[in-house]
């Protein structure tokens, strides 16, 4: 999310509320902005699912794919989608000024869901992307994202609905085939996820984990990878280092309280297992976040 949030939209918009500076939100970044009535923007591609909700106005929008103008109005209510990884011109011309609400998911987020949502044939699933679209229940939850961040939640409320909105936005606007009927050892495989997430912080053994799936740990390892394409205490680290990631982002916790609380026996091993999968120590992550902001 620190492409949205270094982006400055100038003359053409005043940025009224940002979740990530005013209320510490790391799962998600909702902002809240002010349009002028007629402007022209060059978007630089970036690794967010961004989704804009239109609050308040009315106005012609313009976006350039290829060499053509695809061209909408919109009006409270009216979304528009940009996928991870697309460049975006716009421009747009009304009488009045929008009040647009902007939700930033992260794509990792997007490429979890997708995974669990239909497993190895996610890489090759399109993301949401499209000019003008009518949801009441995604205009509902973005409305909602915007309250909570106006109103100071915390940031469980910003997880989940980022979860929500990730799974709700594959299952209704990508390009992509309605999930599959899961056979017994898949389900059994999505209990030992949700396992591992809700007790990543635990000492948790294969024993434990297989025991979730309700599946001997030798079958149980088999039909994990089979399913995930990874080994239970891989994921598990996965799981582990992404919360940390979070803490790491929020500053309220020192590394080694982060170590213990995220499950790790020690700070050495969290710091093997982070830089592994990071590519940087806990505290060199860290400092790179403060300076992006």
């Amino acid at each position: 999310m620190s492409e949205a949030l270094a982006f400055d939209p100038g003359a053409a918009a005043r940025v009224r509320l940002c979740s990530r500076r005013d209320n510490g939100w790391s799962s998600v970044l909702v902002r809240l902005l002010d349009n002028a009535e007629e402007a022209e923007l060059d978007l630089p591609p970036g690794g967010d699912q961004t989704i804009v909700l239109v609050s308040q106005g009315t106005t012609t929008i313009e976006s350039l794919h290829g060499a053509h103008w695809r061209r909408a109005d919109y009006r409270p209510g009216s979304i528009g989608m940009t996928a991870p990884g697309h460049p975006t011109r716009i421009r747009w011309c009304g009488t009045d000024r929008l009040q647009t609400t902007h939700v930033h998911l992260p794509g990792a987020l997007i490429d979890r869901t997708a995974l669990d949502l239909w497993g190895r044939d996610a890489t090759r699933l399109g993301r949401p992307d499209a000019l003008a679209v009518e949801d009441p229940v995604l205009a509902s939850v973005m409305e909602a994202l915007k309250a909570a961040a106006l109103a100071g939640a915390d940031e469980l409320y910003a997880e989940s609905a980022a979860t929500f909105l990730a799974v709700h936005l594959l299952t209704r606007h990508a390009e992509a085939p309605r999930p599959r009927e899961l056979g017994r050892d898949e389900l059994r495989t999505r209990r030992a996820v949700q396992f591992i997430r809700e007790n990543h912080h635990l000492p948790l053994s294969l024993g434990d984990m297989a025991a979730a799936a309700e599946l001997s740990p030798f079958h149980f390892l088999r039909v994990f990878k089979t399913a995930t394409g990874q080994t239970p205490y891989r994921f598990l680290t996965r799981v582990r280092v992404e919360r940390a990631c979070r803490h790491l982002e929020r500053g309220e916790l020192s590394v080694t309280e982060i170590a213990q609380t995220c499950g790790f026996a020690t700070p050495s091993r969290f710091a093997s297992a982070f830089r592994a999968q990071i590519g940087l120590s806990p505290s060199g992550y860290r400092a790179a976040v403060r300076h992006r902001h």
